[in-house]
C-alpha cells in the first residue's frame, strides 16, 4: 500500500505540472475547439494528455515492486496514442475498435506469462479459464470506446473515471489483491489530475486522448487481475450508453455519421426528436431540457450509485464467505 501511496502521489504531481505547461501550450499553438455548451472558442481540445503523463508516472513508480504495472502501461499508452491521433487528425471508427482490440491481445498474453491463467470471474455464478477466459480482454476495448462515446460535459469524465476506480480499488483490496489496488490507485489519481483542468467550467477538454486512456487503463488493470465483472457494474452507465447508442445506430459510427440525439436550445440540453440515436444524456433530459452542470451532477450520481453498489457486493461476499 505504501507503493500505490507514493505512486499516485507522483502521477498526481507530474499530471498537475504537466498541464500546467501543456493546458496554454495548446491554445499557442491552436490545438483548440469550441466548447458548445457554453459557446466558447479557443478552448484546449486534448487535455487528456495530462492523465497519460500522469499515468504513466504513476505506473513506473509502481513497476518497482508491482509485475503488471509496464504491460498496463504500454496497453494504456497505445490507447492513448490513438485517442491524441484522433484529435489531431482523426481516425476511422472501425480502427478505434480495432487497435483497442489488438492491444487487448497483447494484455491477454502477458497475463498469462505473469500469472500462468487468464481468469475471467463471475460473482454468483462461475469462474472461467482458459479460451472462455479470452472474452475478458474484450473488456478493454469496450471500455475504451465507451468512456469516448459518454464525454458529454465538462468534468463528467475524469470524475466517473476516479470513482469507478475507486470501487474497483475498493473490491481488490477486499480480494487481498494489493498489486491491483496499487495500479488502480495510480489511475485515479491520473483521473483527478485531468479533472483538476476539465472540471466545469474547463480550462482543457478532454479529447480522445483522455476518454480512451482512462478506458484501457482502468480496463486494462481488470482484465490482468480478473476484476472485469467488477469494472463492468462500477462502470455499468458507460456500459449503458454505449450499448443505447451502438443499437440504435444500427452498427459503429463516427460521430459525425450520425444525427446527434440531443441538441442544444437556449443554452439547455435537449433532445433531438428527429434523430433514431439514443443516447443516456438524451433519457436524461428526455422529460425537460437540462444545463450543462445539471447533466453533470446526475450522471456522476449514477456512476457514484453503481460504483457503491459494486462495493457493496463485493464486501457482502466476502461476510458471507463466498468467492469475492
Amino acid at each position: 500500500m505504501t507503493l500505490g501511496l507514493l505512486a499516485a502521489a507522483v502521477a498526481a504531481a507530474a499530471g498537475i505540472l504537466f498541464g500546467m505547461w501543456w493546458v496554454p501550450y495548446q491554445r499557442a499553438r491552436g490545438i483548440t475547439t469550441r466548447d458548445v455548451h457554453k459557446g466558447i472558442d479557443a478552448v484546449p481540445r486534448s487535455g487528456g494528455l495530462v492523465a497519460v503523463v500522469a499515468a504513466t508516472a504513476g505506473y513506473c513508480v509502481a513497476s518497482a515492486g508491482v509485475e503488471g504495472a509496464i504491460p498496463v502501461l504500454v496497453a494504456s499508452l497505445c490507447a492513448g496514442l490513438l485517442g491524441f491521433i484522433d484529435d489531431i487528425r482523426g481516425v476511422n471508427e472501425y480502427v478505434r475498435v480495432l487497435v483497442p482490440t489488438l492491444v487487448a491481445l497483447v494484455v491477454a498474453r502477458s497475463a498469462v506469462k505473469a500469472g500462468g491463467a487468464l481468469m475471467l470471474t463471475i460473482p454468483l455464478a462461475a469462474c472461467f479459464s482458459g479460451t472462455a477466459a479470452l472474452f475478458a480482454v474484450l473488456a478493454i476495448p469496450i471500455m475504451a470506446n465507451a468512456f469516448n462515446m459518454l464525454d458529454p460535459v465538462n468534468g463528467f469524465l475524469p470524475a466517473a473515471s476516479a470513482i469507478a476506480g475507486c470501487a474497483v480499488a475498493a473490491v481488490a483490496a477486499l480480494r487481498g489483491q494489493a498489486d491491483a489496488a496499487c495500479l488502480l490507485l495510480v489511475h485515479v489519481a491520473a483521473s483527478a489530475a485531468l479533472y483538476a483542468f476539465n472540471r466545469y467550467p474547463a480550462r482543457a477538454l478532454n479529447g480522445n486522448a483522455g476518454s480512451y486512456f482512462l478506458g484501457a487503463s482502468l480496463s486494462a488493470v481488470a482484465v490482468f487481475y480478473d476484476l472485469v465483472a467488477y469494472m463492468v457494474l462500477a462502470a455499468l452507465p458507460f456500459v449503458i450508453n454505449g450499448a443505447l447508442i451502438v443499437f440504435s445506430s444500427r452498427g459503429v459510427r463516427g460521430r459525425e455519421k450520425i444525427e446527434r440525439p440531443t441538441l442544444l436550445a437556449g443554452g439547455a440540453v435537449v433532445q433531438n426528436c428527429n434523430s433514431g440515436v439514443i443516447s443516456l444524456v438524451r433519457v436524461l433530459v428526455a422529460d425537460r431540457p437540462m444545463g450543462e452542470y445539471e447533466i453533470f451532477k446526475s450522471l456522476t450520481a449514477l456512476v457514484a450509485l453503481s460504483s457503491c453498489l459494486t462495493v457493496a457486493l463485493a464486501a457482502a461476499l466476502k461476510l458471507a464467505g463466498a468467492a469475492v
